[in-house]
């Protein structure tokens, strides 16, 4: 990964300029980066390392607990005291949120897309179990649903609250390109304390590749990141993969918006039909990190992206003498409402 000594920065230098934020301590860091011998094996190779960010401890963890504590941080800082998310049953940033809006105090509101009366299990039984007020849209239209916000909206006002709607507010989306910017160097530590120089990082596409790819060449780290979609196309998870990188650069970092589409190879041929689909190569993916590693990935998130992995080193796109870090996201809850798809053999 190449850029000119003028754009890169010291890990202290990242440090300082993101500790300027206010910030709410939540995660257990750093997490782990492991060996996975007996995956890579079965593969063939490449030397895989596991980083396990479902490990960052609270709320059962995940990556999303590293960004909760930049996007709380700003929430309490601007005297929120409720906060407010449109999201799916399933969510694991809804749960993280849940949780950490309970630790603090802040009301929780979820406007939940979809069909009413979803079985409660999971990341939503956690919702519950937190207290968070959950309000059944019946429908996934997107104009319905910004309407049925402000609505939301404006009763919290009415009942005394300052309510964050955390999907309008533009601090938001950047909260986890923040936290991975400064994770990189927690990655980049690792890697040089085992002596390894990984090519490649695997993924799910998001606000935490943006970072890691954006902390990577600030660094002058070895790695290129490989965003895997969950569902966008490859164009538009580009798009917001260079958007949130270069925010953070400008907004945080004080450095020009450097980053450019060759710093970032993003796969879009995993996804399947839609957001959610837990294709074949999805489920065996899933079942042979458990069979070879017994490490649990969910079929939204790190199902897919392990799916990737597996796909591009099949395809022949990666050596087996290349070093390759697979991101664990978390997303653990999320398994145990995919019963019918994962206990079927």
């Amino acid at each position: 990964m190449s850029t000119t000594p003028a754009l890169r920065l010291t890990p202290a230098e990242i440090r300082e300029r993101i500790g300027r934020l206010p910030r709410i301590p939540f995660a257990f860091t750093p997490t782990p980066l492991e060996e996975a011998p007996r995956l890579s094996a079965v593969l063939g190779g490449p030397r895989i390392l596991i980083k396990r960010d479902d490990l960052t401890g609270f709320a059962f963890g995940g990556n999303k607990v590293r960004a909760i504590e930049f996007r709380l941080g700003h929430v309490k800082a601007n005297g929120y005291d409720a906060f407010v998310l449109v999201n799916i049953g399933q969510s694991n940033h809804a749960r993280l949120h849940s949780a950490a809006c309970a630790r603090l105090g802040i009301k929780m509101v979820i406007v939940k897309p979809g069909p009413k009366g979803e079985r409660i299990q999971g990341n939503l039984l956690l919702d519950h179990l937190c207290g968070a007020e959950i309000i059944e849209a019946g429908t996934t239209d997107p104009a319905e649903l910004e309407a049925l916000l402000d609505r939301t909206l404006d009763d919290l006002r009415q009942r005394g609250y300052k309510p964050y709607p955390s999907t309008r507010e533009p601090f938001s989306p950047i909260a986890g390109t923040i936290a991975f910017t400064e994770a990189s160097i927690e990655l980049v530590d690792q890697l040089n304390a085992l002596g390894a120089t990984a090519s490649r990082v695997f993924l799910a596409g998001g606000a935490s590749a943006a970072g890691l790819g954006l902390g990577g060449k600030v660094l002058g780290a070895s790695y290129t990141v490989h965003p895997v979609s969950t569902g966008a196309s490859k164009a538009s998870l580009l798009n917001m993969e260079l958007n949130l990188s270069n925010r953070v650069a400008s907004e945080v970092l004080d450095l020009p918006k450097l980053m450019t589409e060759d710093d970032f190879t993003v796969l879009d041929e995993y996804v399947g039909r839609a957001y959610g689909d837990a294709t074949p190569a999805v489920v065996e993916a899933i079942r042979l990190a458990a069979r070879t590693e017994g490490l649990f990935l969910d079929p939204v998130y790190t199902g897919k992206a392990m799916s990737g992995l597996i796909g591009e080193i099949r395809k022949g796109n990666i050596s087996k003498d290349e070093t390759v870090v697979f991101v664990h996201t978390g997303g653990t809850p999320a398994i145990f409402a995919y019963e019918d798809v994962l206990a079927a053999e």
